[in-house]
């Protein structure tokens, strides 16, 4: 067999190389781009860069100039001589001027552009590979830049392509970058509005502050939303195009800022991540304390990646984050599940046995108080024992008259409902459910672990279905519609000798409680079918309150014959009471 040291590298190399082979499939692309625009979240908005102004045709637009898009391209030529005018280092006319014109406004567009610090776009390359232009504009001759941006697979724009087939980017020849740069990211400095934004409209009628664009690149684009020029980004969610360029100009101008890690960096962390949980169970220990050092390795890991990647983006680097959380996720997968296998596989299958019969905290006690012997058989492992103890018999009224008004699943609803409410109730007080019958349930204290209190446990419990557990049961049971009244249970209490133990074949064993102090309960519980009172509790029972701690109420602290304490508890004595298949009578306390 392997040691623990090879086991946990061949964990950490497969979940590293299994991360590393889906690292370009489309889901973790798609969440690594989504790790990065939660970086630009968290890095939060730069504010506006002090070299590069928008100038927005938005809807007030519209109503100041009087016109519908498109606008003579008279207008056009006017902004563009104003901006320039205005001492603009560049403009970027980010207008798409595809639809028909006059020949006069298409001369005086023409003029304008001829300016070389104007840089007009296009989205469509000609049949001869360069841009494609009004023949007014091929001739002047005026600068063109490719106005379109990548596409992730989610639909977002986040790279700046320098050059697209020979014709270099709208942004970078408007920023005076080099058309040879390779695809890089767009260095957003937030969402939309971030960007200093101008009106169209104000460039036009002269009320434009010239010092707002002086020595800027301006780029000029719709911003209205009725003109659907909007994409989705990074940040803030979608960007009118202008704006998008803007970002592109400031990257291209900050000389790219973000940059990819390189790709052994990459590869490094995947490995390191990979191999960190599995590594932190080589040394050994309990199982829980291996586990619980996988578990922190792995969510220590994750912190330090996510801490790591950020603290990297602020200072212009792009780590990945996707493909290592996801090798660090199988590596820490891969040590629970080798600890699980190696270390816990035998105490899984005697927890399972305990725990049908115990509330888990009881279980623990019995695995460690004889674990070898349990290792040996687990079927064994409750040995059958006389103990003095506590049993208990619930019974629910009316639930057969109820039935048979209610169709096979709601039947099984509600008594799911039902015994999971009082089985509660015996469990959170240290007690072993032994068996459901129907609409009943039994239940022992004091096996099989001894409890000196095992009466003041059963009766909490009794008291706890009667006045907790089964008032929201029928609450349950009304907001459901599926009675019409409230049911009522009866519980039975009767302390004695019994013998405890697992009972079956190797197939199938049942926990089980025989002796005559279980008849007596079961057929307490019985008296309420023809009797009042909801809790009957045998003299038995009210002596041995008067042992062990107190966990009922009304307790003193001291030892007496427990009837102070059934005074207390709301039990009052019924007398001597012949019991259904008993010949001599049984001293009975009971209820309401």
């Amino acid at each position: 067999m392997l040691s623990r040291p090879v086991r946990a590298l061949l964990v950490g190399l497969l979940a590293a190389a299994f991360a590393g082979a889906l690292a370009r499939t489309s889901p973790l692309e798609r969440a690594e781009l989504a790790t990065v625009d939660a970086r630009f979240d968290v890095r939060g908005a730069r504010g506006a860069h002090p070299e590069v102004a928008v100038v927005g045709i938005g809807e007030s637009t519209f109503q100041a100039l009087r016109t519908r898009w498109p606008f003579p391209r008279r207008l056009h030529a006017e902004a563009i001589d104003a901006l320039l005018a205005a001492g603009a280092r560049a403009v970027a006319y980010d207008v798409q001027f595809s639809e028909p014109s006059t020949p006069a406004d298409d001369r005086a567009l023409v003029a304008a552009a001829r300016d070389p610090r104007v840089v007009m776009s296009t989205s469509e390359l000609a049949p001869d590979g360069g841009p494609y232009l009004l023949p007014g504009l091929t001739r002047a001759p005026a600068r063109a830049g490719y106005a379109l941006f990548p596409i992730d697979r989610d639909g977002t724009m986040r790279e700046l392509e320098a050059t697209v087939e020979g014709v270099p980017h709208l942004a970078v020849l408007a920023a005076g970058g080099d058309p040879g740069a390779p695809t890089r990211p767009i260095d957003f400095a937030g969402p939309s509005g971030t960007a200093e934004t101008l009106r169209f409209e104000d460039v036009l009628d002269g009320s434009l502050d010239p010092a707002a664009v002086r020595g800027k690149v301006v780029v000029v684009g719709a911003t209205a939303p009725s003109l659907q020029d909007v994409h989705a980004v990074p940040v803030g969610g979608v960007m009118p195009g202008a704006e998008i360029h803007a970002n592109a100009v400031q990257t291209v101008l900050d000389d790219y800022p973000l940059r990819e890690a390189p790709s052994l960096l990459a590869a490094v962390l995947v490995l390191a991540a990979g191999l960190l949980a599995p590594l932190a169970t080589v040394p050994a220990g309990a199982p829980a304390v291996v586990l619980g050092r996988a578990l922190l390795a792995g969510a220590l890991g994750a912190a330090a990646l996510l801490a790591g990647a950020q603290l990297a983006f602020a200072a212009g680097t792009i780590v990945p984050v996707a493909t290592p959380l996801l090798a660090l996720l199988l590596g820490t997968a891969g040590a629970v599940a080798l600890t699980y296998l190696v270390e816990v596989r035998a105490r899984r299958r005697l927890r399972a046995v305990f725990e049908r019969f115990v509330a888990p905290a009881v279980a623990t006690e019995l695995l460690d108080r004889d674990h070898r012997e349990r290792e040996r058989d687990g079927a064994a492992s409750l040995p059958s024992r006389r103990t003095e103890a506590t049993v208990l018999f619930c019974d629910l009224r009316g639930f057969t008259t109820l039935a048979e008004r209610l169709d096979a699943e709601q039947v099984i609803a509600v008594l799911n409902r039902y015994l999971e409410a009082v089985s509660g109730s015996v469990l959170d007080r240290g007690g072993t459910v032994v068996s459901y019958q129907g609409d009943g349930m039994m239940a022992v204290f004091g096996a099989p672990l001894p409890q000196p209190d095992h009466a003041a446990r059963a009766l909490a419990a009794g008291r706890a279905i009667l006045d907790e557990a089964l008032p929201a049961f029928n609450a349950w049971l009304l907001e459901e519609r599926l009675a019409e009244a409230p049911l009522e249970a009866c519980v039975g209490l009767n302390s004695g000798t019994v013998m405890a133990g697992v009972l079956g074949s190797r197939r199938r064993v049942e926990y089980a409680a025989v002796g005559d102090a279980t008849n007596v309960a079961a057929r307490l519980q019985a008296l309420g079918r023809d009797r009042p009172g909801r809790l009957f509790v045998s003299a038995a029972t009210v002596a041995a309150l008067g042992a062990g701690d107190h966990h009922g109420p009304g307790g003193t602290g001291r030892a007496d014959d427990g009837t102070g304490r059934a005074a207390a508890a709301g039990l009052r004595p019924l007398g001597a009471v012949t019991l259904k298949g008993r010949g001599e009578p049984v001293e009975v306390w009971s209820a309401p």
